[in-house]
């Protein structure tokens, strides 16, 4: 685990920031369960670079901001729990998937940690909250949440090379 001081919390906070505005402002509602944005790529980029507690601190910070200041929906509380385990999990699957920096390796990252947060759990308690079959909202969510994790991939790719070196 990385040290959480000063410089790793204007980090923390700026991307914190920019996946607000991410999933938040720049987000095409299909209906109030599906919906796209890419707001997970600042908490990804977060928990490769600082570690499992910085990035589960920015990804609560962020959805809980953000769904309290910016959401046209209310918040719901248990639907927190997704985007913290999208902050941690990366970094703990960093040590197994990323010994050597490739496309294809940080896609397996995020393809892990988008199935599990998003497209398991997420969708889990979605269908506990609108009343809807789990498997109903699944089947309209997966696909969708497929597509946006190949193009968090390639983003998060991009980035985590540039902002390695820098950090």
């Amino acid at each position: 685990m990385k040290k959480i001081n000063t410089k790793s919390l204007v980090i923390m906070a700026l991307f914190a920031a920019i996946s607000i505005i991410l999933a938040r402002f720049l987000v095409v509602y299909l209906t109030n369960s599906v919906r796209i944005n890419f707001g997970n790529i600042p908490i990804i980029l977060v928990s490769l670079l600082l570690g499992p507690v910085a990035g589960g601190l920015t990804a609560a910070v962020a959805d809980i901001l953000g769904a309290l200041l910016f959401s046209p929906l209310s918040w719901y509380p248990p639907l927190t729990i997704a985007p913290v385990i999208v902050g941690i999990l990366p970094a703990v699957l960093k040590p197994m998937l990323l010994k050597k920096v490739n496309f294809w390796r940080i896609y397996s990252i995020i393809l892990i940690t988008d199935l599990i947060a998003g497209v398991g759990l997420t969708t889990y308690l979605l269908s506990k909250l609108y009343g809807t079959g789990y498997f109903e909202l699944l089947a309209v969510r997966a696909p969708i949440a497929l597509a946006v994790s190949l193009v968090e991939g390639l983003a998060v790719y991009i980035l985590y090379k540039r902002l390695a070196k820098m950090i």
